[in-house]
């Protein structure tokens, strides 16, 4: 099989062309869920999605209170974004040397005891600005070094031809949590306290640790060992090197870049916005982010039915223009129409920004050698990193000249630099995708070299194949 290489349109077969792409199939995303390790894997990420979506709202309003400055609430996510941008590599690192499941589940404790300790500085009234920033670089460093072995493992867990839905699935089970989340949080705020909001988020995670420990360790193990093992730097090194020196993976981590610095610090300020601007409540603004969570559950439910779909990258394109023109909606509709307006384009960027991220980080998978996982998807997380980072100057520049043309400054610079990539590299953009081919050995649902005799490689197992692994993966 021919592979994509630098944004070139490319052949499948040998001696045949790319198809034209399979028709969407819904039915087809659902067979991942034929693996009981995943559903595992994404019943544990309901959870930790729903207690993190709580946080996101409580840490908000907590800062909003604390100080009520947008570059405050900036500042708080700068707390957050600083340890991904320094530890991420040494997470992906940590991925691709340890046991994926193990970290996550670290990672998992160790956010849970945070949400924990903020409560119980609430009840006492000790918390203040200093803290919660603290609290921050807590909850980044555990997110730094855990999320790069998550994703991988969702993907190890169904194969290499199902990657895409595994992703679309668990941004699914994310922006579900999206739904009610926001809202909830919102509620309990203003019929309790928010204190109430961190109580549940701790129980939250420890119930996604206790299903997580369903999970049997080594899944993927011989499949990520790949050549012997270096010093963690080195391993780092030839991650950085194995990402520039691959014309899909610069491309796939370039783009992703715009809508990190430029679209989608907006979340970070919301708080604000709504209170200041819209003049509205603690439940307003959970009720606005439960309606980007139903405009996102429906962009990556959308996105799953595109398993074999060749054209992923100008789909991704279309959803990053979308989601610059949703910016531009979110400043113009919101003051002609208020919180309605604002409603409506909340709705347009939550489906656009998942579309676009779903889909570059199931092209970055497709992209990657099993091997080199958790290195590559810590760099992909650099980007992320960007979105915490870039609050804080967007949100001093929101206190000076206003949110709403804070908001459509970003939409045209999101809208200027992917009509940029496009004139500079149609190939990518525009271009069909072959999916690459994998050995399906380590990718089996039982664990590491475990792929059944006549098996197709990478499909999943059925119940009556799948041996039931004990509680703590013994």
């Amino acid at each position: 099989m021919a592979m994509h290489r630098g944004g070139t349109a490319v052949s499948g077969q040998a001696g045949g062309p790319v198809p034209g792409g399979s028709k969407p199939s819904f039915s087809q995303a659902l067979d991942v869920f034929r693996s009981r390790n995943y559903r595992f894997l994404w019943t544990s990420s309901l959870f930790s999605f729903t207690g993190m979506q709580m946080q996101q709202v409580a840490r908000a309003l907590l800062a909003w209170r604390l100080t009520e400055s947008f570059g405050a609430v900036g500042a708080i996510s700068l707390s957050f974004g600083l340890p991904m941008l320094l530890f991420s590599l040494v997470g992906g690192s940590l991925a691709d040397r340890f046991e994926k499941r193990n970290l996550s589940l670290i990672s998992q404790v160790v956010t849970g005891l945070l949400a924990l300790i903020n409560a119980l500085m609430l009840v006492t009234d000790t918390i203040t600005f200093e803290w919660l920033f603290i609290l921050g670089l807590g909850g980044g460093t555990a997110m730094a070094l855990g999320m790069p072995a998550r994703t991988p493992l969702m993907a190890q867990a169904v194969g290499p031809d199902k990657v895409m839905s595994a992703m679309a699935m668990s941004n699914a089970a994310m922006n579900f949590t999206r739904l009610f989340g926001p809202a909830l949080a919102g509620a309990m705020v203003a019929a309790w306290s928010l204190e109430s909001v961190y109580f549940l988020q701790a129980a939250l995670y420890v119930l996604s640790c206790l299903t997580l420990l369903f999970v049997p360790r080594g899944l993927g193990m011989a499949m990520s060992r790949g050549p012997a093992r270096q010093g963690m730097f080195a391993e780092i090194g030839a991650g950085l090197k194995y990402v520039a020196t691959d014309s899909r993976l610069r491309m796939l981590n370039g783009t992703m870049l715009i809508i990190s610095f430029f679209a989608m610090p907006y979340v970070m300020l919301l708080a604000g916005f709504v209170k200041e601007e819209l003049g509205k409540g603690d439940g307003a603004f959970g009720l606005l982010q439960s309606v980007s969570g139903v405009g996102a559950l429906a962009g990556s439910l959308a996105i799953a039915t595109l398993t074999t779909y060749d054209r992923k990258n100008t789909v991704q394109w279309v959803a990053g223009v979308v989601g610059g023109l949703g910016l531009l909606g979110l400043a113009v509709g919101s003051e002609a129409f208020g919180y309605s307006g604002a409603l409506v384009a909340i709705l347009v960027l939550g489906l656009a920004l998942t579309a676009y991220q779903t889909l570059n980080s199931t092209l970055i998978m497709d992209a990657t050698k099993p091997e080199y996982y958790g290195r590559v998807m810590s760099i992909n997380m650099l980007s992320f990193s960007a979105m915490p980072l870039m609050a804080f100057p967007l949100g001093r520049v929101a206190d000076v000249v206003g949110v709403q043309q804070m908001f459509a400054v970003q939409g045209f610079i999101v809208i200027a630099s992917l009509v940029l990539v496009a004139l500079l590299n149609p190939g990518h953009t525009f271009g069909r995708v072959a999916p690459r081919a994998y050995s399906a050995m380590g990718m089996g649902h039982g664990g590491p070299g475990m792929a059944r005799a006549g098996a197709r490689p990478g499909s999943p197992m059925t119940e009556e194949e799948a041996a039931p692994a004990p509680a703590g993966g013994q």
